[in-house]
């Protein structure tokens, strides 16, 4: 039987979330520009006077409390002046929690820019970038390449699994012990973040990439072996 305290959590958690879609409508309403499959999690701050100003594109993931701000009001005190300019998150891009985009950055197309980052210039395609004031520090696309190198069936587990209660707090501890790093895939059961999606084709896109990187790996396994084999076969000659 559920207690009080949880009754009370889930009815707090519905009408936060309630008071977040209406917030994201009212801003989309006024200008704010929301793509195609687009993840946009909680807490994340849009500039309120200028939501006509900022774009997120297609395909982009943006974390637990980041901000845009599409003004700066630095010389408003001393000349009365404030600076406004267009914020543009570009296809495919992934911004991490707690990071500040400021006015007339454009970042993207597949980026990456790390948790806690504040972004006073442009990032370019296919960067990654972290840091106050944030710089690039490597390829988006070598950084992927690293994740499916170690990306294996005995380190990837289902999400819902999870949020059945199927596998365990203990169990992924134990797991973390035992490989390092571990992976969930699929979606959550309810997620309510994702904003012009269709989940049914999102979960069938991950399930062919996954098939993909499988045969890949299938593939670079049998041409290994044939190789070792041969180079047997030479060292007994």
């Amino acid at each position: 039987m559920q207690t009080l305290s949880s009754i009370l959590k889930f009815a707090a958690a519905t009408l936060f979330r309630k008071y977040e879609a209406l917030r994201l409508k009212n801003l989309i309403a006024r200008g704010l520009i929301i793509g195609k499959n687009v993840y946009i999690n909680k807490n994340v701050i849009f500039d309120s006077s200028h939501p006509y100003l900022i774009e997120i594109q297609d395909n982009c993931r943006i974390s637990a409390d980041v901000r845009f701000l599409a003004h700066d009001a630095t010389t408003f005190h001393k000349i009365g002046v404030t600076r406004v300019a267009k914020v543009r998150i570009l296809e495919g891009t992934f911004i991490g929690t707690c990071a500040i985009i400021l006015p007339g950055v454009t970042i993207g197309p597949n980026a990456l820019i790390a948790a806690g980052s504040v972004v006073n210039r442009d990032i370019g395609e296919d960067m990654c970038a972290a840091g106050n004031p944030a710089r690039p520090y490597g390829k988006f696309s070598e950084l992927l390449g690293r994740y499916c190198k170690e990306v294996s069936q005995e380190k990837l587990f289902d999400i819902q699994a999870y949020d059945e209660g199927k596998l365990t707090v203990e169990e992924i501890r134990r797991l973390c012990d035992l490989h390092g790093t571990v992976f969930f895939k699929g979606l959550h059961k309810f997620d309510p973040h994702y904003i012009n999606c269709d989940l049914a084709a999102l979960e069938q896109q991950h399930r062919n990439a996954l098939e993909k990187l499988w045969c890949i790996k299938a593939s670079l396994s049998r041409d290994l072996s044939e190789t070792d084999k041969v180079e047997e076969g030479g060292t007994q000659l």
